[in-house]
């Protein structure tokens, strides 16, 4: 080892040429004082790939030349070239200097020299941040103009590595991080019931024959040489009866038919703010208490949420593109499946769950569908024998037909919006813009419908 002007050398090759002789050293270069840049000075950066070559002209006649990390990259110089010619090859993929001596300066020519491999150069380009690799760590820094380039940067970065090797990526997307999600949660709740009931009662000469539907018959009483004392309610509740009796023929009947539709919309409106990558979730709903017992026979209370939610994750791509994750849920309360803890009767959840993720443009809207519930049952109930009979069997028997129907449809729609300038006029809600402040009070109590005031203070 010999240390010669403050540079650790490994290894010495000399050439000669017609200026005198030129020295090669390859080591871990430790710039002495006097060989120092001026303070501010940039060195300029040399690109390379692995397996590459580049000539470097430095226009007087060379005195040494030496390469930090002969690992990254090597040095050779050109036979023949009296004005200075070297030859870097890209070993591996790393960072290093160049350290060039001419012999009519005192100060020697600092470079450095950035190598990456062949696929990161590939991927690598004007609108990607830039790749340094410094040792077993990669740097990525810089500005993206959309997420794709970036992504292409930090698999450059990881493909630079080996197996041991970390990535610091302090670089960012150049685009506005705040994402607005306007929401329109719909549900359609359909209802649909058909029942039909018969009740039929017949006397004559002490003889008595009836026919009731199920539920329908409250009593009978029946005394030797009279008539039979028969209480009875119509077969179906609330329906629609039709009454026939006759005194003289001790015929009395009733047929009770029901149809009933019903139609129901919910609609919820929430608007929602997220950073790129951040979340944002509402729920238009409740929260029920829920005994849990717990040791020593304690018991303590968890609130369980139920209701029409969302969560959504928005990452902004670029100034025109947004991908979002959105996981709508909705969910009711369901008594029939209760179970009884500690004494408390705690329904179970119907729910209804969906994820997905889909990449939208700025103000575009997407549908989210097809969350249905659909649940149908029918009941008949029959006298034996005679209910199966054609035509007659219609007097003999009461149908149920009940189907509920319910359907979740969402709509997204994606913004990238920036807050309001620091100073600027906020606008008026809702409530503001109705309230008329210190106002006539006393008109629209005294002018009724013809007064311009829906209400004392406010308007129409």
């Amino acid at each position: 080892m010999t240390a010669w002007l403050g540079l650790t050398l490994l290894a010495v090759s000399v050439a000669t040429d017609a200026a005198g002789p030129v020295v090669v050293q390859r080591g871990q270069a430790t710039q002495a004082v006097q060989a120092a840049p001026l303070p501010g000075a940039v060195a300029p950066t040399i690109e390379l790939t692995v397996g590459a070559q580049r000539s470097l002209a430095g226009g007087h006649a060379l005195q040494r030349v030496a390469i930090g990390d002969p690992a990254v990259a090597d040095v050779l110089i050109i036979k023949g070239e009296k004005r200075g010619g070297v030859l870097l090859i890209g070993k591996a993929a790393g960072t290093t200097s160049l350290m060039v001596w001419e012999r009519d300066r005192d100060a020697p020519l600092t470079y450095t020299v950035n190598v990456i491999t062949p696929a990161a150069a590939s991927l690598l380009g004007p609108d990607t941040p830039s790749l340094k690799v410094l040792g077993g760590t990669a740097v990525v820094s810089g500005s993206a103009a959309t997420m794709e380039a970036h992504q292409r940067a930090v698999v450059a970065a990881e493909g630079s590595l080996g197996k041991d090797g970390s990535v610091f990526d302090t670089s960012m997307v150049a685009s506005r991080a705040v994402v607005q999600v306007d929401v329109r949660v719909v549900e359609f709740s359909r209802t649909v019931l058909k029942e039909m009931g018969f009740n039929f009662f017949k006397q004559n000469n002490g003889f008595s024959f009836g026919s009731y539907a199920p539920s329908a018959l409250t009593s009978v009483s029946a005394t030797a040489g009279q008539q039979p004392q028969v209480t009875s309610t119509t077969p179906i509740t609330s329906a629609f009866n039709l009454l026939f009796n006759s005194a003289t023929h001790g015929l009395f009947a009733n047929l009770s038919l029901l149809e009933n539709n019903n139609l129901a919309r919910i609609l919820a409106e929430p608007t929602l703010v997220a950073l790129s990558g951040q979340s944002a979730s509402f729920l238009a709903g409740g929260e029920i208490p829920v005994p849990v017992p717990q040791a020593l026979g304690s018991t303590s209370i968890v609130y369980k949420p139920y209701g029409v939610g969302l969560t959504l994750t928005p990452t902004v791509l670029s100034p025109q593109r947004i991908a979002l994750k959105v996981a709508p849920e909705a969910s009711q309360l369901d008594f029939t499946n209760a179970v009884t803890i500690s004494g408390v009767s705690v329904p179970a959840f119907t729910t209804r769950r969906a994820d997905t993720t889909v990449e939208l443009g700025d103000g575009e809207s997407f549908v989210i569908g097809g969350l249905i519930d659909r649940e149908t049952a029918s009941n008949v109930s029959k006298v034996p024998l005679l209910g199966d009979l054609p035509v007659i069997g219609t007097f003999f028997k009461q149908l149920n037909y009940q189907q509920n129907e319910k359907e979740l449809v969402i709509i997204v729609t994606p913004h990238l919006v920036s807050p309001l300038a620091k100073g600027a006029t906020l606008p008026s809600t809702p409530g503001e813009q109705s309230e008329q402040r210190d106002a006539p009070v006393w008109r629209s109590l005294i002018g009724g419908v013809a007064a311009r005031d829906a209400a004392p203070g406010f308007s129409k």
